[in-house]
């Protein structure tokens, strides 16, 4: 029982450690997200009135209080100091899963700008209704979170993250079922 244990356990330390194409790219953009919300936590952008702890968010305040009031000059606590850590290792995990692989860290980049999915913007004949709606789908609702973000100073506003993921997530599933193969004409 214990060997299997083991295996369990350096299982999961080997999925994070090194992950998945596919979880490195979570890793990655989960991470970078979260490193821009701490850095505009620390200089008091997040919310117009708070300043938001890490530790006392995530543990639901057993650690420590969530929300303290925001002050003139950048506040740095240690919870902020722990996120930024946890980000940055999970970034160090997708970024070097990308840099092993045969096009490196510049070829990940570079397939975030230069894919099938944003000339579908402007064609439907790049992938067809579905992927031109996706497409669109994914720009608004990033653009939508940034814009909420810039104009109103909550960048962890709900209401905010609850349109900009049915934009993103409908995006992604139209995107997906793009790329699905052609079904047979008979079912029976």
């Amino acid at each position: 029982m214990s060997s299997e244990q083991d295996d369990t356990q350096s299982g999961i330390i080997s999925m994070i450690t090194s992950p998945s194409s596919c979880t490195a790219n979570w890793f990655i953009g989960l991470s970078t997200w979260g490193l821009l919300l701490a850095i505009l936590n620390i200089f008091g952008y997040v919310h117009p009135s708070y300043h938001y702890s890490w530790g006392g968010l995530f543990t639901l305040e057993f650690t420590n209080v969530a929300y303290e009031l925001k002050s003139d000059s950048p506040q740095i606590v240690a919870s902020d100091a722990i996120f930024i850590a946890i980000c940055s290792m999970f970034a160090y995990f997708g970024l070097n899963t990308h840099a092993q692989s045969d096009d490196g860290i510049a070829g990940f980049f570079k397939g975030l700008f230069v894919n099938d999915t944003w000339p579908a913007l402007a064609s439907i004949g790049e992938g067809g209704i579905q992927r031109t709606l996706a497409a669109w789908c994914i720009l608004l609702g990033f653009v939508f979170y940034a814009y909420h973000g810039i104009s109103h100073l909550s960048w962890m506003d709900v209401g905010a993250y609850s349109v900009s993921i049915a934009f993103i997530a409908f995006g992604f599933a139209l995107n997906h079922a793009s790329r699905a193969p052609e079904g047979e004409d008979n079912l029976d």
